[in-house]
């Protein structure tokens, strides 16, 4: 018994810390940012890399960035997806879709705020229409639109069906989307369970493709994904 509580009173410490070191340096990249007009981008990798360094994670990268990709789409499984994700995409100034709850938030709000990231208001049923609008707004000025088409965290040795927002902007818009698959950071930061652990993450960038209406290439695109991701995850 004495043993199981020391790990446990152990297991939260790590937990303490690793939620301190995400709210600590996002806190300072809104601070530093926040009467910055530029900059937003370098100061985001900058501060996704002093985050990933703290937590001990250590990235595996396979494949290349396709720096004329107008869209990525990424399986979700943790709080650090978007820190890993801008660590390795040297290239994009990357616009993400991120839900309504997160722009409301006090103070932090101001992390998706200041980058001009992309509100997705997901009870609101004009909310692909506002996507459309704001998506081909971020990809006229050189963004890189960043999309979680399962729309929510999955924790499982699998992925969610995608939902066809994605599918619908890119074929609208016709975007240059790259598939990229996260492995194993449910493992290092699970922010549903409360765990946290230093170790691998490796990330796939899988080869780019033009959207079309002409190919169900969302779901050919998940199964892509989900066959890598089977390859690489932990035991």
């Amino acid at each position: 018994m004495k043993v199981g509580y020391k790990l446990k009173i152990f297991a939260k410490i790590k937990l303490v810390y690793a939620l301190f070191v995400v709210a600590f340096f996002v806190g300072l990249y809104i601070i530093f940012t926040y009467p910055m007009r530029f900059g937003h981008n370098l100061f985001r990798k900058w501060t996704s890399k002093l985050i990933t360094t703290f937590l001990g994670v250590k990235i595996e990268k396979y494949g290349e960035e396709d720096p004329e990709a107008d869209m990525l789409i990424i399986n979700h499984q943790s709080m650090i997806d978007i820190m890993v994700t801008e660590v390795v995409a040297k290239e994009a100034n990357i616009a993400w879709v991120a839900k309504t709850e997160l722009f409301k938030l006090p103070f932090y709000g101001n992390a998706v705020k200041l980058p001009k990231m992309i509100e997705l208001d997901r009870e609101n049923r004009q909310g692909i229409v506002k996507l459309l609008k704001d998506t081909k707004d971020r990809v006229a000025n050189g963004r890189t639109v960043a999309i979680f088409p399962e729309g929510t965290r999955n924790i499982e040795n699998k992925m969610l069906p995608f939902k066809k927002g994605a599918e619908i902007v890119a074929n609208k818009l016709n975007l240059k989307v790259q598939p990229i698959v996260l492995v194993n950071s449910a493992k290092r930061f699970d922010s549903k369970t409360m765990g946290y652990s230093s170790g691998k993450v490796q990330v796939i960038f899988l080869p780019s493709f033009q959207a079309s209406k002409e190919s169900n290439w969302l779901e050919e695109s998940r199964e892509k994904m989900l066959t890598e991701y089977n390859k690489h995850i932990e035991s």
